[in-house]
């Protein structure tokens, strides 16, 4: 059981600042197309990666995405939302 008072902390995968889960959105990769799409709602199955609202503009599909989904990540989308 958690500690009260414990808050999770999450690294952005674009400046790599790690920072309370809820300022930052996750990501999550759609294992039919290797599409890595914001997942908001925090419901997509899968691996997932988090990133800072300031750097979604800046994100690049690179090493470090790869990395975050063990290579299955073909492309970025982080304008559109999960389909659930």
């Amino acid at each position: 059981m958690p500690k009260s008072g414990h808050i999770p902390v999450r690294t952005c995968l674009a400046c790599m600042r790690k920072k309370p889960k809820g300022e930052l959105v996750r990501l999550g990769l759609d294992l039919e197309s290797g599409r890595v799409l914001m997942d908001t709602k925090a419901t997509m199955k899968g691996r997932g990666g988090y990133a800072c609202r300031e750097c979604l503009p800046d994100l690049r599909l690179n090493r470090r995405i790869q990395r975050a989904f063990r290579n299955g990540a073909k492309q970025l989308c982080v304008v559109q939302e999960s389909p659930l």
